[in-house]
């Protein structure tokens, strides 16, 4: 319950009005900017890529954070004093309801770039019977161990490739924000790093404080584990080390694995789940691992495996109010059976979603799948699991990080996909320069830009970008430039293909590379590189 005075916050949601003004100046710049790609999915909405910056909308926001009740305490005055019997003052309090908060707020202000509060959507259905239903959103934070398949999952959630996925493990570094937003409701969903109990250095330090902080501002949580490991510890996941030390440490994790009673999120994290009482879903990814239908995807999900029914079972143990654990393939693509069921119940509040429809795909439930002695659920039940609240970024938002931060990280997923086993982890990607003057010709002249690589070729919009490779060791150097120059050539011309893609337009790469000692327990560097505060 939040107190608040409402002439009050009337006051000081008018202060915030320069706030807002500059956030939405800074949203419509980046209109011209985004990326045209859709989703080829009819009932997701149409997503684009923002520059605008996350911190400046969220503190001008900072009032529609969902809260599910508002109080507002009366002035005292001559009207709403109440004399006792003994002579005293008493004030009448009176309570407004988030919705009454949220009309008046709507009828005092109306500017440009403001988001509306968009308290009910109205549904008609096919008797031409008209429902209004309450608007829904909320933080939802995916949580799991390394290479479980976090990122790829968001990314089919999405139907788009926002978060960069290798199959090496720690690949991402930051929590990455991907919005999706509907008619009735909108999911905010935050990738976060895996879960390392036992941190090798001040990098994996600041990255499980990223991950402490999203289960802290989650109002859903997401857990991924895979079918191959079934929530079994793995140590500190990559970059520790190589040689016969990291054989050792491997056989000294093998050990662990079958004692870990927290299922590798560590008795902080599952503490902290438990406490908060908040929905949580399970994600059995990689089924397919351990399915007999290796050349037909649509079969994985005919009968569930068995090792997927004991990870089912394992976290229905460790965690008995899961409100869902569903077997998935995020691999497969935003149309595998598993992510469309786990995306149908989280627009379970859209009357057009089939949430019991998506669930049936995936063949006979199995035990423990579902909370109690449920065997299916439907779109009443999966509703619930969002707050009633208003949006917290308008219908065009996807995304609170930059053009910038995406291509540095396309340059360092192909840095994991083209050198050895330990580099990647010692390497840190900046850009530098990102110059997008050209960047819009062809729309300018009326060709209109993207499509195939040989249109794109002829194209006159193009990127320039100057990005720099930070290691730790001139050894390290070495090996990333290569023979001549021969890797770092390699390099870049497979991360300018990525770019080409992203961006969809021509790309001007320009890759060198620093030695930056230690960067990776340089708690100085580390907040300029972001990942400590």
């Amino acid at each position: 319950m939040v107190s608040l005075n409402l002439p009050s916050l009337l006051a000081l949601t008018s202060a915030t009005i320069s706030l807002n003004v500059v956030a939405a100046s800074i949203h419509s710049r980046s209109t011209k900017s985004i990326s045209s790609r859709r989703s080829s999915l009819s009932f997701l909405p149409t997503n684009f890529y923002t520059r605008g910056s996350f911190r400046e909308l969220r503190s001008s926001r900072s009032i529609y954070i969902p809260t599910r009740q508002f109080t507002s305490h009366a002035t005292t005055n001559d009207d709403n004093n109440d004399t006792t019997n003994d002579g005293t003052t008493s004030t009448t309090t009176t309570k407004t309801s988030q919705q009454e908060l949220l009309q008046t707020l709507d009828s005092k202000f109306d500017y440009q770039g403001r988001i509306s509060s968009k308290l009910t959507t109205t549904s008609t259905n096919n008797t031409g019977t008209t429902t209004s239903i309450p608007h829904r959103c909320a933080l939802l934070t995916i949580l799991g161990r390394p290479n479980m398949g976090k990122s790829t999952l968001l990314n089919a959630l999405l139907s788009d490739q926002l978060a960069i996925t290798t199959n090496r493990p720690q690949t991402t570094r930051h929590a990455i924000l991907g919005v999706l937003t509907y008619d009735y409701g909108q999911v905010c969903l935050t990738d976060t790093p895996g879960i390392i109990e036992r941190t090798a250095y001040r990098l994996q330090e600041g990255m499980m404080e990223v991950v402490r902080g999203a289960v802290r501002d989650g109002d859903v949580f997401l857990v991924v584990t895979d079918v191959v490991s079934g929530g079994k510890n793995v140590g500190s996941g990559g970059g520790g080390g190589g040689g016969r030390l990291a054989d050792a440490r491997k056989e000294e994790e093998e050990e662990e694995m079958e004692e870990d009673p927290y299922l590798g999120l560590g008795e902080d994290i599952v503490t902290k789940l438990k406490k908060y009482q908040k929905p949580i879903l399970v994600c059995v990814n990689k089924v397919d691992l351990v399915s007999d239908h290796d050349n037909d995807s649509s079969s994985i999900y005919t009968n569930t495996p068995l090792e997927a029914v004991q990870t089912i079972q394992k976290w229905r143990a460790l965690l008995p109010e899961v409100f869902a654990i569903l077997p998935t393939c995020a691999a497969n693509g935003p149309n595998d059976a598993g992510v469309v069921a786990l995306r149908s119940i989280l627009l379970a509040n859209d009357p057009n979603v089939d949430v019991s429809g998506a669930i049936r795909a995936l063949g006979r439930p199995v035990p423990g799948m579902f909370c109690g002695d449920r065997t299916m659920i439907g779109n009443d039940e999966a509703r619930e699991i969002l707050p009633i609240g208003p949006p917290l970024y308008g219908p065009d938002f996807f995304t609170d990080r930059t053009d910038r931060f995406c291509a540095s990280e396309l340059i360092r997923e192909t840095l994991f996909e083209r050198l050895g086993k330990e580099l990647p982890y010692c390497c840190e990607v900046r850009v530098e320069s990102f110059d997008e003057s050209k960047r819009y010709l062809d729309e300018e002249d009326g060709e209109g830009g993207g499509g195939s690589d040989e249109k794109r070729q002829r194209s006159k919009s193009m990127i320039r970008i100057g990005a720099v490779i930070l290691v730790e060791r001139d050894s390290q150097k070495g090996i990333v430039v290569g023979k001549g120059g021969k890797q770092i050539k390699e390099v870049g011309m497979d991360a300018r293909k990525k770019l080409q893609k992203f961006f969809g337009v021509k790309i001007f790469l320009d890759l060198r590379v620093k030695v930056d000692k230690n960067w990776r327990n340089n708690a100085e560097k580390l907040k300029q590189y972001g990942y400590m505060s």
